[in-house]
C-alpha cells in the first residue's frame, strides 16, 4: 500500500485530504498529521468566540469547488434564515470543515485509509523517490508523497520591541491577548498594525470589558473596508479583464486601468467591490506577468491599499468598529515608531506621524503585535522549515512572500528543481500566485493537488 502524508490539518490540509479521499480508488494510506488534536480547523477556525466572523459571505465559502452551495446548505440546516450574503461565525466554519473531512473518510473507497496523527514533524529527509517523515517521538513514516500544508506563521517582532519580547507589557501573539489582559481595563493599549487582525483584537478586547483607549498604529493609518450587507442586483458589465491582459506588465499600467474602470462603473452606479471581484480570477496571471522589480514596487507602494480593499471585513464587525471609533475608544494613528522605553505607566512609545517631522509620545499599558502573518520563511523559528531549507529541499521566494512551487504545486529545491514527491498547499503560495490566502482560491488549489496525487498513485510513479 502506498502512503501519502499531509502535514497540517487546517483548511488547506483538510480540504486536500478530503478531495483525495473522495476521488482516489488506489490502495493508499493517507496520514494526516497535525500538531494539535483539532483537525480541520487550524488557527483561523479554532476560535470559540461568536464575535469572530468570517470575512467572506457564506455563499463563497464552500470547501468543495464543485459544489458552491455546500457550506450554505450546512448553515441553512442549522438556521433556515441564513443566506448566501450572511457572515457566519468562524467557529461554525471549523465545525463545517470537520464534517467535510469526516464525510470524505466515511464515503471513501475501501482501498483508501485515513490515519490522523497528533504530533509534530521534526524532519523530512529524501530517500530515493520517497520521503522519510520523522515525528517528535522518533517514529518514522516512509511516504511516497508528502504534502506540506502549513498555514500562516506568527508576526515578526519589530526590532524596537526585541528587548521587550519576554515582558508582560508586550504580546507577540495577537491571539493570546485575552490570556494576558492589561492589569486595568481603563488603561490604554497600542495595537501595532491596523488590518483584520488588529480589528479582531480590538473588538475582542472591548467585548471582554476593556474600557480604555485602543490605539491602532500603521504607517498609512488605513483600516479594512467593509463588505456590503447584500450584493447589488445589477450585474457588472466591464471589459476590465481584456484591458488588463493587454496592457503593459507594470504596476502603473495595472492601476491606470483599474482606476479608470472604477470611475466608469461608479458613474453607472456599480460598486467598486464588483470591479475588484472581476479581477479575482486573473490576479494570479497578472502577478506572474510582473517582473520582480514591479512586484517590489507594488509591495512598497500599493500593497497596503490593496489589502484594505481586497480583504474586507464583515458588515456587523465593521459596524462595531465604527461605533467604537465614534465614541473615541478606538483611535487610528498613521506613523512610525521611533523609540520604545519603559515607564511607570508601562511603555512610552515615540511616534513620528506620517508627513510630519516632529515626534510625539504615547504612554500605553500594553503593546500587541498585529502586523499580520509572517511570510518570510527565513525569519520563521520552526524546526521543520529550518531543516528543509538547510537541506536544500525548498526554495524561499526572493521577495520573502513564501516558498516557490511548480505549476503542479511541487516544491522547488534551492536549485529550482521541482520535487517528485514533496508538494505544498497553503498561503505561502502567495509567492507565485499572490491570491492564495482565501478559501475560494485555496479550495481550487486543493482540488488540483489532489488530482495530481491521484494520477501519480494510479500510474504507480
Amino acid at each position: 500500500m502506498k502512503t501519502l502524508v499531509i502535514i497540517g490539518a487546517g483548511f488547506s490540509g483538510a480540504v486536500t485530504a478530503a478531495q483525495f479521499l473522495r476521488r482516489s480508488l488506489s490502495d493508499v494510506r493517507v496520514v494526516l498529521i497535525n500538531r494539535s488534536g483539532t483537525m480541520a480547523r487550524g488557527l483561523a477556525y479554532g476560535t470559540n468566540s461568536p464575535l469572530h466572523l468570517l470575512n467572506v459571505p457564506a455563499g463563497n465559502m464552500s470547501a468543495d469547488v464543485d459544489d458552491p452551495e455546500h457550506f450554505l446548505r450546512f448553515c441553512q440546516a442549522r438556521d433556515p434564515a441564513c443566506t448566501a450574503s450572511s457572515f457566519i461565525p468562524r467557529k461554525i466554519y471549523g465545525e463545517y470543515l470537520t464534517s467535510v473531512l469526516d464525510d470524505a473518510e466515511k464515503h471513501c473507497s475501501k482501498s483508501v485509509r485515513l490515519e490522523r496523527l497528533v504530533s509534530e514533524v521534526h524532519s523530512i529527509k529524501a530517500q530515493g523517490a520517497q520521503g522519510v517523515v520523522e515525528l517528535a517521538g522518533g517514529e518514522k513514516v516512509i511516504a511516497d508523497r508528502v504534502v506540506l500544508a502549513f498555514g500562516n506563521f506568527s508576526p515578526v517582532d519589530l526590532d524596537c520591541f526585541t528587548s521587550h519580547v519576554e515582558s508582560d507589557l508586550y504580546e507577540s501573539d495577537p491571539w493570546a491577548i485575552s490570556k494576558a489582559a492589561t492589569p486595568d481595563v481603563d488603561l490604554p493599549i497600542l495595537l501595532v498594525g491596523a488590518g483584520l487582525t488588529a480589528l479582531d483584537v480590538a473588538l475582542g478586547l472591548i467585548h471582554e470589558g476593556h474600557r480604555g483607549p485602543i490605539h491602532m498604529l500603521s504607517r498609512r493609518g488605513l483600516c479594512p473596508a467593509p463588505h456590503r450587507a447584500s450584493r447589488n442586483a445589477e450585474l457588472l458589465s466591464t471589459d476590465i479583464v481584456a484591458k488588463l491582459m493587454s496592457t503593459a506588465s507594470t504596476v502603473r499600467s495595472y492601476m491606470r486601468v483599474i482606476r479608470t474602470e472604477v470611475d466608469l462603473c461608479e458613474q453607472r452606479g456599480v460598486d467598486w467591490r464588483d470591479v475588484l471581484g472581476a479581477l479575482r480570477p486573473i490576479t494570479p496571471t497578472l502577478w506572474k506577468r510582473l517582473p520582480n522589480i514591479e512586484r517590489q514596487r507594488f509591495l512598497r507602494h500599493l500593497q497596503a491599499y490593496w489589502d484594505v480593499h481586497r480583504h474586507r471585513v464583515a458588515p456587523e464587525a465593521y459596524s462595531r468598529f465604527e461605533r467604537a471609533q465614534s465614541r473615541g475608544q478606538i483611535r487610528s494613528i498613521a506613523g512610525r515608531i521611533k523609540a520604545v522605553t519603559t515607564c511607570a505607566e508601562g511603555m512610552n512609545i515615540d511616534i513620528q506621524a506620517r508627513g510630519e517631522q516632529s515626534v510625539t509620545s504615547l504612554k500605553v499599558a500594553k503593546v500587541v503585535n498585529c502586523t499580520g502573518p509572517n511570510t518570510n520563511l527565513r525569519r520563521v523559528e520552526d524546526r521543520l522549515i529550518r531543516q528543509l531549507e538547510r537541506d536544500g529541499l525548498l526554495k524561499v521566494d526572493a521577495l520573502n512572500l513564501g516558498l516557490c512551487v511548480s505549476s503542479e504545486l511541487a516544491v522547488l529545491s534551492q536549485q529550482g528543481k521541482a520535487s517528485d514527491w514533496l508538494f505544498y498547499i497553503g498561503p505561502m503560495l502567495k509567492a507565485d500566485y499572490w491570491e492564495a490566502t482565501a478559501v475560494p482560491e485555496l479550495r481550487q488549489y486543493g482540488k488540483v493537488l489532489a488530482l495530481k496525487l491521484i494520477v501519480d498513485f494510479e500510474l504507480g510513479s
